[in-house]
């Protein structure tokens, strides 16, 4: 399917994105779910049923017009109401949807994309390891070619949805002898398979969609299950560096929507709550704080749209969307902060979204990359010398 084209496409991708929202928070689908997966097949079905999926990286892994602009009004606006929706998204819909429309070769996109457009088949990504985080060219995770396939062996760990996925996409080191120069590839590993361990590990908010150590111990994957088969798996390099940059970019884009979503909420309690015998929206040190985090939410906004023009253009956008999920990740930091200020005691309690917000916002100074490889790569960027 074609996608829009324009700035009109972007305000009904956000449209839609509302509408799921919608349906959720009707649904109560995050307050008591029976089981996680029960909980994001939900989330997978309505985003699906509203066209989310209907973009031309996961068909071809290729922009198809108007893509950039419509991946972050998606992802601004289900961050606005969850982070754990925003990640379901994201991690179906770029990190493993796009990594198989960007590696895979026509059999096995024709196999797996409709499922995953559909909702039907979940994914996660794995490639940060515990001594490989920021320097991801430093995994350990080996495949070893046997007869008819490979056999890995290594640990990844913050793996996000692995515990509910059907397929792990797992990047290794590609250590056969007789393929030289073919160093890293990616792997499509059954969640059930044998020797797969997977651990869950708790995080300060959005454990519905679970990260995890995913534990790999001589698991046996067959020719077909490598990006792109034999032929294609120098090819996993290119594509991963493009990945990199749709991960900053949605992940700037979702920090907008949490932004957002607390400075509103911050306005509706200032307006509401009355303290001296009128609304605390009346005292001037409230209306600056508010004021603060809407104009810093509107900077947040035109960064991200900046980067997405530069991406749509064809240019090297490498600057600008690190410019954005540095600048993105430090302010979100301070708009919650600001409002968890405005609402004074009741933001520390549940069921407070404040409090909400203000667990959730330190993800961002991290996924993607942190702050500090931000820095560095707008370092180099800039023409500064290397260490």
């Amino acid at each position: 399917m074609q996608a829009d084209q324009g700035p009109a496409a972007s305000t009904l991708a956000g449209a839609n994105a509302a509408a799921v929202n919608h349906r959720l928070a009707e649904g109560k689908v995050l307050e008591r779910p029976s089981s996680e997966r029960d909980a994001i097949d939900c989330v997978m079905k309505e985003i699906a049923a509203h066209g989310l999926m209907e973009i031309g990286f996961l068909d071809s892994g290729r922009n198809s017009g108007g893509d950039f602009g419509r991946l972050a009004a998606i992802t601004e606006t289900l961050a606005s109401y969850s982070g754990t929706v925003a990640s379901i998204y994201a991690v179906n819909a770029v990190f493993g949807g796009t990594c198989l429309a960007l590696l895979g070769n026509a059999a096995q996109k024709a196999r797996f994309l409709p499922d995953i457009k559909a909702g039907k088949c979940q994914v996660a990504f794995a490639h940060t390891e515990p001594e490989a985080g920021s320097d991801a060219a430093a995994i350990k995770t080996a495949a070893i070619r046997v007869p008819g396939g490979f056999r890995l062996n290594g640990e990844k760990i913050f793996t996000t949805g692995a515990a509910s996925a059907d397929y792990i996409f797992v990047v290794a080191r590609n250590e056969a002898i007789e393929i030289k120069g073919r160093q890293v590839s990616v792997f499509m590993v059954k969640r059930n398979a044998e020797g797969l361990t997977i651990e869950r590990l708790q995080k300060m908010s959005a454990n519905l969609h679970a990260s995890c150590r995913v534990v790999i111990q001589d698991v046996y994957l067959p020719e077909d299950m490598v990006l792109g088969g034999l032929e294609g798996m120098d090819g996993a390099g290119s594509g991963l560096r493009v990945l990199g940059t749709l991960e900053r970019f949605v992940v700037a884009a979702s920090n907008v929507g949490l932004a957002r979503a607390a400075t509103d909420r911050a306005i509706e309690f200032a307006k509401a709550r009355h303290q001296f015998g009128k609304p605390i929206a009346a005292f001037q040190s409230i209306q600056h704080k508010l004021v603060e985090m809407r104009t810093l939410v509107r900077s947040m906004s035109l960064m991200v749209a900046h980067a997405s023009d530069l991406l749509e253009s064809g240019a090297d956008a490498t600057e600008q969307v690190c410019m954005a999920k540095y600048y993105c990740a430090e302010q979100l930091q301070h708009v919650v902060a600001c409002g968890m200020r405005v609402l004074g005691g009741r933001a520390y309690f549940e069921p407070e979204d404040m409090e909400r917000y203000y667990r959730e916002a330190p993800l961002a100074l991290y996924a993607g990359g942190t702050v500090e490889i931000q820095k560095h790569l707008i370092a180099r960027c800039m023409g500064l010398p290397a260490v």
